[in-house]
């Protein structure tokens, strides 16, 4: 029975917002589903009226998390180059942009990639990121496929390096803004040239052909 100010009916979505709070604030282990009923005005039968179980609910709140950074990252329909070239840019500061704007989302993805077990983390994996991992994945196979991209790089070794960056700077800027020379971490314009960049190109100096200007 609800408690006194519950409501037996509240919405998927209601106890979906709850549950996201709860477990940005908190990490999975310490939110209980009586926290969440709570939270969302409604009672536990309820919330399991609409989740089989607190993993359910929990995986459903990271798929939705997820979900807003996999369609901001949405890359445009370009020609070749450019789609493999700018469009690696383009999803960089897209990612970076969305995780400033979405620090809930951001803030609850990155804990529990940094906090989950052995198990969660399998669950995660399969569940919720894999999805926006093969995006990145394919970015780069696509690319390779058509001679843009160097054939002789593993691709799930640059999408871990092109999320990672996202990742790092967003958990680090506060601190890497002060740092010398870093000032580009507040501009997501130059951010994603930069880091894009330098994922492309690396930082091997480029040997100039006699009579070549240099660009």
């Amino acid at each position: 029975m609800p408690q006194p100010g519950q409501r037996s009916t509240a919405g998927r979505d209601e106890i979906l917002a709850a549950a996201t709070d709860l477990f940005a604030e908190s990490g999975y282990d310490a939110v209980s589903i009586q926290a969440i009923a709570c939270r969302a005005g409604t009672s536990k039968a309820n919330v399991f009226h609409h989740f089989r179980s607190k993993e359910a609910l929990y995986l459903e709140v990271m798929r939705a998390a997820c979900s807003r950074f996999a369609a901001a990252s949405e890359l445009a329909d370009r020609g070749a180059e450019h789609r493999y070239t700018e469009g690696i840019v383009d999803f960089l500061r897209a990612d970076f942009v969305q995780l400033r704007a979405d620090p809930v989302h951001a803030h609850l993805i990155l804990r529990e990639v940094l906090e989950s077990g052995p198990g969660r983390g399998q669950a995660l994996a399969r569940d919720v990121f894999d999805d926006h991992f093969r995006l990145v994945v394919d970015l780069f196979r696509e690319g390779q496929a058509a001679g843009v991209l160097a054939d002789d790089v593993v691709p799930e070794a640059a999408a871990v390096m092109m999320i990672a960056a996202g990742v790092f700077s967003f958990q680090s800027r506060h601190v890497l803004r002060h740092l010398p020379g870093v000032d580009f971490i507040d501009d997501v314009d130059r951010y994603g040239d930069t880091m894009g960049r330098i994922l492309l190109n690396g930082m091997r100096a480029r040997t100039r052909q006699p009579g070549q200007d240099e660009s």
